[in-house]
């Protein structure tokens, strides 16, 4: 019997589900994208977030976000706190890491559509990296700015050591079931934070080097996993929590 009611999914586009697509939705509209409302069901019932619950036999909540940096996992994660209706001890949460050297501002005149979350008024440095028309040029030039003159691997470390920091001692306080991985490689891992698993481990790199060509059936396009390599991760993470929490 499980330990906890709930899974709870906080990251980046990995976690989101990012180029999952509903092949049914693709047939029927030649410039479907995942992100669409219409495909949002798939999305979350295919990434490894929902496959762990179907696993677990309990409902998910997804977190994760395409772009997201360390500093808006935080504050999703603070929101949540704020407003989950459970106790927190019911509950399972997963952190993905992404990279430390993204940025993220809040715009408090964020436009929200009608798929976009209450907590999302974050503006990304990757979105800017990618041209992404969504972002203002004020926060373009903040953003180019801020990367100019603060960009290096230390603060790199200190962004990751921040949240994995902070992660750990939040549940440690509360006592709330938390597992964080490495979705994209640590600069360098911190120590003492045993919540953190498989600290010298990250997704990235271990679907780069999957063996042979095998990989290629595991992401998608531009790097996602797939509905196979989501599988793969569920199953991981299926055994890091069954041996966490006996």
């Amino acid at each position: 019997m499980t330990k906890f009611k709930k899974i709870v999914g906080f990251g980046d586009s990995w976690t989101y589900g990012d180029e999952l697509l509903d092949p049914a939705l693709a047939q029927q509209f030649h410039d479907a994208h995942f992100c669409w409302e219409q495909n949002t069901e798939y999305r979350q019932n295919h990434c490894f977030l929902g496959q762990l619950g179907k696993h677990y036999q309990v409902p998910t909540e997804n977190f994760g976000i395409p772009g997201g940096s360390l500093t808006s996992t935080m504050w999703t994660y603070q929101w949540w706190m704020d407003h989950e209706t459970l106790p927190l001890t019911d509950c399972l949460v997963l952190v993905g890491l992404t990279n430390a050297d993204r940025i993220t501002h809040y715009d408090p005149n964020h436009k929200h559509y009608s798929n976009d979350p209450p907590w999302n008024k974050f503006v990304h440095s990757s979105w800017v990296n990618f041209g992404s028309s969504v972002v203002s040029p004020e926060f373009c030039d903040l953003i180019k700015q801020q990367v100019v003159l603060t960009s290096c691997t230390q603060i790199e470390h200190i962004n990751y050591q921040h949240a994995v920091l902070f992660f750990d001692g939040i549940s440690a306080r509360n006592q709330i079931s938390t597992l964080q991985f490495n979705i994209m490689p640590a600069y360098r891992p911190v120590a003492n934070a045993p919540t953190l698993v498989e600290p010298d481990f990250a997704w990235t790199l271990w679907f780069r080097d999957y063996p042979g060509n095998q990989k290629r059936e595991l992401i998608n396009p531009d790097g996602h996993p797939n509905e196979i390599g989501h599988t793969l991760i569920k199953d991981h993470l299926v055994r890091l929590i069954d041996s966490s929490l006996t």
